[in-house]
Formats: C-alpha cells, structure tokens, sequence
C-alpha cells in the first residue's frame, strides 16, 4: 500500500478540484440541455459527461499528474477509460432516474461513480510515473 505523504496528499487535492471543475461543466450543460428542451435527462446526461471528459483529460494531465510528455497512449488509454465511465456513468444515471425520477439524484450518484473509476484509471494506467 502507498504511503500517504504531502505528494499524494496534494494529488488528491488536486484532483478533486480538476473534479469539481469538471462535475460543474457536466451538470451545467446537463441542466442547460433539459431546460432549453434540447435533450431528454439521460441525453443530456451523455453529451454533459463528454464535454467534462474533455476539460478533465487536459486539467488532469498537466495540474493533477503533472505530466510534461504528450504521448499517443495516453489519449488512447483516455479515452478507453472514460468511454469505459461513459457507460458506467449513464446506466447507473438511467438506473436511479427510472427508479425515483430525480434528476439530481441521478445525476449525483452517477457523477459519483464515474469519478472514482476515473482516478483509478489516470493514476495507476494513463498518468502513471515510471520509477
């Protein structure tokens, strides 16, 4: 098990700020979309969760990891690991709002899930420092 100093510390930090960030662009067009009656709830929900997907690969990159090096993997594995929290992230949105009809609450929860799979994947797969 990694030990958790300030390094790490500060990572997380980090990217729960890069999170915040992108959870805002996410539910603000989510919002905008079913508002303006351009998208049902669960399209707005995949078109938001794209556009926060592409805020979150550049913020995570350079302020969270901090990686310099710009290398064809690192999309490829992006982009296989949030497609992967795309779908994640809209069956579990699909699921709760079927269940209780509470856009919030879908929204939250799914939001939830598909940050978790999300840091896992960039810490330990796409951002990972070779020592």
């Amino acid at each position: 098990m990694e030990k958790i100093d300030k390094k790490n510390f500060l990572e997380v930090y980090r990217f729960i700020l890069v999170g915040i960030c992108s959870v805002t662009i996410d539910f603000l067009f989510y919002y905008i979309f079913i508002y303006f009656d351009f998208l049902d709830p669960n399209s707005s929900k995949r078109a938001s969760f794209i556009l926060g997907a592409v805020f979150a690969f550049f913020a995570n990159r350079r302020f969270v990891f901090n990686v310099q090096e710009r290398k064809i993997t690192q999309y490829i594995f992006f982009s296989i690991l949030y497609f992967t929290s795309f779908i994640l992230n809209s069956l579990v949105h699909d699921y709760i709002y079927f269940l209780t009809g509470i856009t919030l609450l879908s929204f939250l929860l799914a939001s939830a899930i598909s940050t978790i799979t999300n840091y896992i994947g960039q810490k330990f797969v796409i951002f990972k420092k070779m020592k």
